[in-house]
């Protein structure tokens, strides 16, 4: 399809190139947190491993899943090293409790694997049998963080159907903003009761309440929408240098301007 043709599609809501597999949400489920972007590189796994570190930390059972896949990078970031992906779930030989790792603070991971082709190109239908699957396995635990991959995909909205609540991560500049906008229309046509929190990622307080000013002034105008939940995450040369060692910021650097903010975005979801 040519972009017009993909345009006209996702508005008629007939867009096969982002077909969704549709699963019934199982009953005893805890609390999931997806945590999604518009776009790539605006810092959205290191908000979902921290944000892990930290619940868990409170003595909650945690489950970390990068459900960014074919391009998967949680394990990179944990420092840890996981030899089973969500693939393995395709093959019918591995149950999600087989392939789970552990992680920091007692959290167990799952990794979605790197550089797989044939998970980038699952299809809806192997999707299901993967969310069937981990979602039945996340009922042993109190909370899910979900890591999806960025855009608004079809792999991306079949993990956010699954979510308690969904947060949105973006940074204050315009390209980022304009996608994450479209991430916010495809969440309200999709999935219009899910909670949706904004982390406007590097921003000061003031960056942060005016890019989802910005953002609502489109989204009130053609979804009916305005998002007033929203936290901020301080500029910190400190979360570079956490990724580049794989060590989790909240734990190398607990005093740093960023785990101050993650710290409070933490306190606000539990």
């Amino acid at each position: 399809m040519d972009q017009a043709a993909r345009l006209r599609a996702l508005i008629s809501g007939d867009d096969r190139a982002s077909a969704t597999a549709t699963i019934e949400r199982p009953e005893g489920l805890g609390h999931i947190i997806a945590v999604t972007s518009g776009k790539g590189g605006v810092g959205k796994t290191t908000v979902a491993v921290n944000l892990a570190t930290l619940i868990a930390e409170t003595g909650k059972s945690v489950l970390l899943v990068d459900a960014d896949l074919g391009l998967a990078n949680v394990d990179v970031m944990l420092g840890i090293d996981a030899t089973r992906h969500l693939g393995h779930l395709l093959t019918g030989a591995f149950s999600a409790e087989e392939i789970a790792v552990d992680g920091p603070r007692g959290m167990r991971v799952i990794s979605g694997g790197s550089g797989l082709r044939e998970l980038a190109d699952a299809n809806a239908n192997d999707r299901k049998i993967i969310l069937e699957k981990l979602l039945g396995y996340c009922r042993q635990y109190d909370c899910t963080i979900i890591d999806t991959s960025p855009g608004i995909s079809g792999d991306v909205t079949d993990f956010l159907q699954s979510a308690s609540e969904i947060l949105v991560v973006t940074t204050p500049e315009p390209t980022a903003l304009r996608d994450t906008y479209a991430a916010l229309k495809t969440i309200s046509i999709r999935l219009p009761e899910t909670p949706v929190r904004i982390v406007v990622n590097s921003a000061s307080a003031r960056q942060a309440a005016d890019s989802v000013a910005a953002v609502n002034a489109v989204a009130s105008k053609f979804l009916g929408k305005n998002y007033t939940n929203y936290n901020n995450i301080e500029p910190d040369e400190l979360v570079r240098r956490s990724v580049r060692e794989r060590r989790v910021l909240v734990d190398s650097f607990p005093r740093s301007h960023a785990s101050d903010c993650i710290r409070k975005l933490a306190k606000s979801i539990c």
